[in-house]
């Protein structure tokens, strides 16, 4: 999405089997406009603020697939295909009056049909794209030359150019051996291998998996503030992809306050019912190749997880209590630095530096054994965590949405815009979100 309205996107529906609502996608690639003053018109004269009574999680499931087809329906109707490529930017006013030029021998031409008249017309033609090259050229350099270290706009730069966009050729089916050649095929025989991947595994002590099983069995808020929500939305990137109910952040950057507000009191019931929707548990896949990793197998790819907007903005809702109270019981422990804010694998590495130093100063020999747990995310024994909440006294609120969290998930791997079957998912946190890294605290 680019800063003057100009998107790259349009909406398509896909029906799924895990939900009997009409969830949208963002296949066809081809330019649009939006206008977002019509957008926000849109939402606010066709939307209600009141909510009926939400006593049970299909009501609540209910409401949430209804505000999202309202968000989409806003977006549709504010939206039209630009004309040409020519609108892909804002000319300075020298093009529009070269183009007005052209336009104007062209009718010239269209209504005598003289070689002379055509003759201006082609003229005027090639100066117009003469015209617009070298605006593009001009901008681009322009950029170029405003690039800098303190902002970080070279490094961003240097690593868009950087970064290889390779196809995924023939895939090889592991299970019998065949060829995987069209989109279809290749998202099919990905996902077959990330849902072999989401399994946890053999844990193989029965006393072990009693004791969780009993802890969960046993176990029996804060209300949610228009504050919180703007505040995220604020600070959401546009130029994320969105999940696979095609809302993006910049829709969310642009909502009236009326479905703030009415979201808010969604996400309040949320936490009352202790039920995080289901329409929300589909992630969508890319599947990126490792590096140095052969391209036609399926167990080169790492998965990259895309999840709805909404359902971020209610796992940033989450995270927010659940590291109020990781924090009073001191969760992470002092020496985790991955996922924690202000500290880094620098850090850490400085502190392995002290300890070899302090060795070295009393005549001690440093030993180290490094771990590397394979696939650590797509393994977690769910049950396990909750059990490890409970155990930590985590508010039995949290504990619950939680486990409503990670219960009954699935995903679709795409291909070139092309979706798999979805699959359910067996183990492990979804990546992709705010809040999975956080549960490595608890583990």
């Amino acid at each position: 999405m680019s800063e003057d309205g100009h998107s790259r996107s349009t909406l398509s529906s896909s029906s799924t089997a895990y939900s009997d609502h009409l969830t949208k996608s963002m296949h066809e690639l081809q330019f649009l406009t939006i206008d977002w003053k019509n957008f926000k018109k849109h939402l606010n004269d066709n939307v209600k603020l009141s909510l009926p009574d939400i006593n049970d999680n299909l009501s609540l499931e209910q409401q949430f697939k209804t505000i999202t087809d309202d968000i989409l329906r806003a977006y549709q109707n504010s939206s039209r295909p630009l004309k040409d490529s020519e609108e892909l930017f804002l000319p300075p006013p020298q093009i529009r009056q070269i183009k007005t030029e052209r336009n104007h021998f062209k009718k010239i031409w269209q209504k005598y049909r003289t070689p002379a008249n055509k003759n201006k017309y082609n003229s005027a033609q090639t100066k117009l794209r003469r015209a617009i090259t070298k605006h593009i050229q001009d901008t681009y350099a322009l950029s170029i030359e405003h690039l800098n270290i303190i902002e970080g706009t070279l490094w961003r730069r240097a690593k868009y150019l950087k970064t290889k966009r390779n196809n995924i050729p023939k895939l090889k089916n592991p299970a019998d051996n065949s060829s995987a050649s069209t989109n279809v095929e290749k998202a099919e025989v990905i996902a077959d291998h990330f849902v072999n991947q989401f399994q946890i595994n053999d844990i193989g002590n029965p006393r072990t998996e009693n004791t969780v099983k009993t802890s969960i069995e046993n176990f029996d808020t804060t209300k949610v503030r228009l504050s919180e929500i703007t505040e995220f939305i604020k600070s959401t990137k546009i130029n994320k992809a969105p999940g696979i109910d095609g809302i993006t952040n910049k829709m969310l950057k642009n909502l009236p306050l009326k479905i703030l507000l009415k979201l808010a009191n969604l996400y309040n019931y949320m936490f009352k019912l202790k039920y995080f929707p289901q329409c929300w548990k589909t992630a969508r896949i890319l599947p990126i190749l490792k590096p140095g990793k052969d391209p036609t197998k399926p167990i080169s790819y790492r998965p990259i997880s895309l999840l709805s907007t909404l359902s971020k903005l209610g796992e940033k809702l989450i995270l927010t209590r659940y590291l109020k109270h990781a924090r009073r019981i001191r969760i992470p422990i002092p020496q985790q630095f991955g996922f924690t804010p202000k500290l880094s694998t620098t850090h850490q590495l400085l502190r392995v530096v002290e300890h070899i130093l302090e060795g070295k100063s009393s005549k001690l020999i440093t030993a180290a054994i490094f771990l590397d747990i394979a696939k650590a995310f797509d393994k977690v024994w769910t049950q396990g965590l909750i059990h490890k909440l409970i155990s930590y006294k985590f508010p039995h609120y949290i504990i619950a949405i939680i486990q409503s969290y990670l219960q009954d998930r699935h995903f679709t791997v795409s291909v070139n815009n092309t979706d798999s079957t979805p699959q359910a998912i067996s183990a492990g946190v979804p990546q992709g979100g705010f809040w999975p890294p956080s549960y490595s605290y608890a583990l």
